[in-house]
């Protein structure tokens, strides 16, 4: 029984280690000022002898203990083994007056700092077999002071009975500080690690929390926090920003990029598919207002490897040291995909794989909006295909699909990079040329157009070569032309009279004009 009340005991010693070092060095401090009062007594009794034989060894052993073995029980049982020799010797010297007893009774309630009940019932062991061992050797002639009486057993059941219940006091006490001590270095304990981000450590002793409602309520708070962390729909992660690591996921991190490992640092995390992602977001995070980034899009790495979209939020949390950060990551690739795909839709032609006329609208206005600011020239050229009618007649809608696919890929080939070719309709297609200098360079560029498109055509399932011209119509900004539709409708012209200038020819719209 004696045992199991001592090993749980033991449970409560290492969080209550700081309270217990700060202890030893006030009891040293203690030590010195017994040892003082000691030596003021000395001219009472003529006792300087046994000040200097007892008391001096107390006094160093403590010095010893404490800075050897701090916040060891074996110190915490000394130091109150100590006090009990120093009430001994204080007896001894005042020559075993009442009054010298009552310095148990001050020394063991300093005892109440260490918060271990151990402490007292030591130092009352201490003391009454002081009284029990000396105050006999008293009645024998030994030349000691504990009783100022030679009655012994009466005087020593006395002292017995006298000191029973200010221990008894003294040892609960003692738990109920040891509790509370135990309580308030658990609490700190947790909330240092709720606010270091960590949400999953905890160490449990025993079931003593359930006697312990701040402990309780603590925990509560921070089930409360994982539960909040648990059920956000995003991924969501808390950041140590002095150690760039990650102390906390909640489940939607764990299914989208896998589940934290210990040593799970940002900068080496395998997710970053750019090494520098995470020290440019960092940079982002210290420059930017009231410590926000709002979805900042970047591409990471799934658990398995795979790519995907993401937009990361990040809020800094700077008041509190460590600095956290608390950052979400939501996959947005299948969003993505689906603007893509809707983008396609509404700005591509399906069938060429080319921007639109709304594509072709939009490019012109960019190009029109550039040469009002800066004087940046551009040219418009409007093609279309020659004998494109006969093969749908003659082949089926099929192989006129099909020709057109190739014609879209052909000006594909031929379209410079900062240049927009789109699909109008039908057979009909426009090239917006971007920094083109003058008419004769647009001229030059539409005929490279004519030539390539003119090449044979080889339909692939019935392997007939079929071979289509094109006309091209080209208008230079520099001609004329209040707006972007303007510079398009003179384009159409010049087209038109390349067509009645017999096909597979180019028109410039300014040549027409001095005509």
């Amino acid at each position: 029984m004696i045992g199991k009340l001592l090993n749980s005991e033991t449970e409560f010693d290492l969080l209550l280690q700081s309270y217990r070092e700060r202890a030893d060095q006030i009891m040293v401090r203690m030590n010195f000022f017994l040892m003082v009062v000691c030596i003021g007594l000395v001219p009472i009794n003529n006792t300087l002898g046994a000040a200097l034989a007892i008391g001096a060894p107390t006094v160093i052993m403590s010095i010893w203990l404490q800075r050897n073995y701090s916040g060891y029980l074996a110190t915490r049982l000394f130091m109150a083994s100590g006090f009990m020799i120093f009430t001994g010797l204080i007896i001894h010297q005042s020559a075993g007056d009442i009054e010298g007893h009552f310095s148990a009774f001050g020394l063991i309630g300093v005892l109440l700092y260490y918060r271990d009940w151990r402490t007292i019932v030591v130092a009352t062991v201490v003391i009454y077999l002081h009284h029990l061992i000396l105050g006999y050797a008293q009645t024998l002639g030994v030349p000691v002071y504990v009783f100022d009486n030679n009655n012994f057993w009466t005087t020593f059941l006395i002292h017995v009975a006298y000191f029973l219940p200010f221990i008894g006091m003294m040892v609960y006490l003692s738990i109920w500080l040891r509790r509370e001590g135990f309580q308030d270095q658990h609490v700190i304990g947790l909330a240092q690690k709720i606010i270091q981000g960590n949400l999953v450590d905890d160490e449990v002793y025993q079931d003593e929390d359930e006697r312990m409602p701040l402990i309780t309520a603590v925990r509560l708070m921070k089930s409360r926090l994982l539960d909040l962390l648990r059920v956000m729909p995003v991924a969501a992660a808390v950041i140590r920003i002095d150690t760039d690591s990650i102390v906390s996921v909640n489940e939607a991190w764990e299914r989208t990029l896998g589940p934290l490992n210990t040593d799970y640092q940002v900068r080496k995390s395998p997710i970053w598919a750019d090494s520098d992602s995470w020290e440019s977001l960092m940079t982002q995070i210290h420059d930017a207002k009231d410590n926000l980034l709002n979805k900042i899009e970047i591409i990471l790495h799934k658990a398995d490897g795979s790519p995907i979209i993401c937009e990361l939020s990040l809020i800094l949390h700077d008041e509190v040291v460590p600095v956290m950060a608390i950052l979400t990551v939501e996959d947005i690739t299948l969003r993505r995909e689906a603007e893509e795909t809707m983008s396609r839709l509404a700005y591509r032609d399906m069938l060429t794989d080319l921007p639109n006329r709304l594509s072709l609208q939009a490019a012109l206005e960019i190009a029109f909006k550039e040469w009002q600011k800066i004087n940046t020239p551009f040219a418009v050229i409007m093609l279309d295909l020659d004998g494109f009618k006969p093969i749908n007649d003659t082949h089926g809608h099929d192989a006129g699909d099909e020709v057109l696919r190739v014609i879209g890929a052909r000006i594909r080939s031929v379209n410079r990079s900062l240049d927009i070719a789109a699909r109008l309709g039908g057979d009909e297609f426009a090239i917006v040329i971007n920094k083109c200098p003058d008419g004769t360079v647009a001229s030059q560029i539409a005929q490279r157009f004519i030539d390539t498109l003119s090449l044979p055509i080889i339909l692939r399932v019935t392997k007939i070569t079929i071979s289509v011209g094109a006309s091209a119509g080209v208008a230079h900004i520099s001609s004329g032309g209040r707006n972007a539709e303007e510079v398009l409708k003179s384009a159409d012209i010049a087209l038109y009279e390349a067509k009645s200038s017999g096909k597979n020819c180019v028109r410039l719209f300014s040549e027409l004009v001095k005509k």
